[in-house]
């Protein structure tokens, strides 16, 4: 009798030995399954922030370049009277009142002919455009903002007379990073 009570213990303690073992191996499982799973949603949420970031700094772009776009019809209008008036220490200080103002960096006007008239760094006055900035910008018909690196965006915009060219607006301006 005694040896089928130690058996029986024996069993006992066997089948609880096995029980903590397939408990804790769950226990082990469920934590990894879990620890897994949660690294996956850390990398998702991750990658659908910086989705998020890149959205509103594509926005945030779009908005300067439309901001600048609508700044350059009035500018462009005050910039042509005066110097249909031959004025241009007038032109002169719109462009240094302008530059004061957040992110303008510069501010260039050139003549028909490509000579910069007019510009906030006053060493580039008096030498073609050419020297001192892309040719391309002078040679569009409309107002256009061209993106640099994200960083930089430069508004060109022609300043027309009557009947042909007087000139051509350049404004560079520094893009806010979000």
């Amino acid at each position: 009798m005694d040896k089928n009570i130690e058996n029986t213990k024996a069993s006992g303690n066997t089948i609880l030995l096995i029980t903590c073992l397939i408990a804790t191996g769950l226990i082990i499982g469920l934590w990894i399954w879990k620890s897994v799973q949660l690294s996956n949603i850390r990398k998702q949420s991750a990658t659908e922030m910086q989705l998020l970031k890149d959205e509103v700094a594509k926005q945030i772009r779009q908005s300067e370049e439309l901001h600048l776009k609508s700044i350059a019809k009035p500018l462009v209008w005050a910039v042509r009277s005066e110097m249909l008036k031959n004025n241009i220490s007038q032109v002169n200080l719109y462009a240094n009142e302008l530059v004061k103002e957040k992110n303008f960096q510069k501010i260039v006007v050139t003549n028909d002919k490509g000579v910069v008239i007019i510009s906030t760094n006053k060493k580039e006055e008096g030498k073609e455009f050419i020297s001192t900035g892309k040719v391309d910008y002078l040679k569009t018909d409309t107002t256009s903002v061209a993106n640099i690196n994200d960083s930089l965006l430069i508004m060109s915009s022609p300043v027309m007379g009557f009947n042909n060219r007087l000139g051509t607006i350049i404004v560079t301006y520094t893009a806010q990073h979000p």
